[in-house]
């Protein structure tokens, strides 16, 4: 039941933080994301089903990355940081933004609630037709995917913001070690992804952003 709830997450998140890449990397003079199509509000553009998938079935997962490329940058290394730190940042702030609302509805549905609310809601999802709560199921999981985006995007696999950066900041050897490894690292990605161990990493630090968040929410 979960996953009915988690699929316009499942859909925007991704789709989201490629859209803010390819607007900030054009904002700064690059052309390769129009040139690529990317520059669009058309949300297939930045589709991936691969991704799709991960997000709804894991929790974690990416969309179709947006072609940049830094030598029309003024400032090449500032503006890699830029282009893919913004969508991170997005992410975070959008998920931020969401556990806000779900703790403003669920305290106005049930009183005051303990952060642990949050995750309950979202492991005990049932169907309903009750619209008020439909909101907090998919405004949970839309906040729990935007964190987990922006979490995921640490890891240094390609297409991930970390490997960019990762890449800007090393050494020709060090670039061309990364390179070679780059299939087996994706792979090593997706089989972690597959067993929850991705998963079993990364919640913990979710957990500690909901709770902070929630504790700063009146």
């Amino acid at each position: 039941m979960n996953y009915i709830y988690m699929l316009p997450a499942a859909f925007l998140v991704p789709v989201i933080h490629e859209w803010v890449k390819a607007m900030v990397s054009t904002a700064q003079g690059d052309p390769t994301p129009r040139q690529h199509g990317f520059v669009t509000l058309n949300p297939f553009r930045y589709f991936e089903p691969v991704g799709f998938l991960f997000v709804l079935l894991f929790g974690f997962g990416w969309g179709n990355p947006t072609p940049t490329a830094a030598l029309h940058y003024k400032n090449r290394q500032q503006g890699v940081v830029i282009t893919y730190v913004t969508p991170v940042l997005i992410n975070l702030l959008l998920g931020i933004g969401a556990v806000i609302g779900v703790n403003i509805l669920l305290n106005i549905h049930y009183g005051q609630v303990n952060y642990n609310m949050f995750f309950l809601s979202i492991r005990m999802a049932m169907w309903t037709s009750d619209p008020y709560y439909i909101a907090i199921l998919v405004l949970s999981h839309f906040a729990m995917v935007n964190i987990n985006i922006a979490l995921f995007n640490l890891l240094p696999v390609y297409p991930l913001a970390a490997n960019r950066l990762l890449l800007l900041f090393s050494r020709p050897d060090t670039i061309a070690r990364v390179n070679h490894y780059e299939k087996p690292m994706q792979i090593a990605m997706i089989v972690m992804l597959a067993f929850n161990i991705i998963a079993m990493i990364l919640s913990p630090i979710l957990h500690i952003i909901v709770r902070i968040v929630w504790g700063f929410t009146i």
